[in-house]
């Protein structure tokens, strides 16, 4: 009994956290708060490497959550990039000199052009990507210990048998995108609204990395009567090989992509 009345206090004394409570903590004090609920808010991470067989929280994944908890202990995350630098800057909104800074160096995209982008374009995609990274510091978040589901050690080291690695797999040749687009009706039940939000952001990530593909993009939009006609077997599979191929493109291209 004593142990259920202890937890109901402690559990209340998180619910009377009121903003004058917050207003007297330090800038230091709110962000160790910001970051615990953010880690006990369960955000789901949409960003998939298939390469490295994790996933990851992309913007779109923290920002829609981030944002209350930063408001609620008032603050602002302010991200810009001065003179090559990826810089954000926590504010503390009751004293605005009261600030934590992030920053690093940024690398640039080589040969835009080469990836079909202009220079506006690829100023764009380091932002996004110098973003998320801004957020992963501002949160604490170690992106590479995100190995979902990963086995755990066993407890005396085994010794590996040498291991021969798959070469990559070329990008998908046309005939392999037909394929995909003629499975596209053979499954029975057609797909439910997440599927078919899933595969549109799939299919924007694809084109976003590779705007080569718009085409195949387009002709799947025109055989599915634009994502409203597609099986749902069909659209699970279509989602898979769409995500391959952008991890395929960016892990073959990964060496071209930036420079310092």
């Amino acid at each position: 009994m004593a142990t259920k009345t202890k937890a109901k206090t402690e559990t209340t004394e998180k619910k009377e956290l009121t903003d004058e409570q917050i207003g007297e903590m330090s800038l230091f004090e709110r962000l160790v708060h910001i970051r615990r609920e953010f880690a006990g808010s369960q955000v789901g991470k949409s960003g998939v490497n298939d390469h490295g067989e994790f996933l990851y929280f992309e913007l779109k994944d923290i920002k829609p959550v981030i944002d209350p908890i930063l408001r609620k202990y008032h603050t602002l995350f302010l991200v810009t990039f001065p003179s090559g630098v990826a810089k954000g800057t926590l504010y503390n909104l009751d004293a605005l000199s009261d600030q934590i800074t992030f920053e690093f160096d940024m690398a640039h995209i080589k040969e835009p052009a080469k990836f079909r982008m202009n220079e506006a374009q690829a100023c764009g995609a380091e932002q996004t990507y110098y973003r998320r990274y801004l957020y992963y510091l501002l949160l604490d978040i170690a992106p590479n210990d995100e190995f979902d589901g990963a086995p755990k050690a066993p407890a005396a080291p085994v010794p590996a048998p040498p291991v021969t690695l798959p070469k990559q797999k070329k990008p998908a040749t046309s005939a392999e995108r037909s394929q995909v687009k003629k499975t596209l009706t053979d499954a029975d039940g057609n797909a439910d609204e997440l599927q078919i939000k899933a595969l549109k952001e799939a299919l924007k990530a694809l084109r976003e990395v590779d705007p080569s593909q718009d085409e195949f993009i387009q002709e799947i939009a025109l055989k599915t009567d634009s994502f409203t006609k597609i099986k749902r077997s069909a659209c699970e599979q279509l989602i898979v090989t769409v995500q391959q191929m952008r991890e395929q493109y960016l892990s073959e291209n990964e060496g071209q992509l930036w420079e310092e």
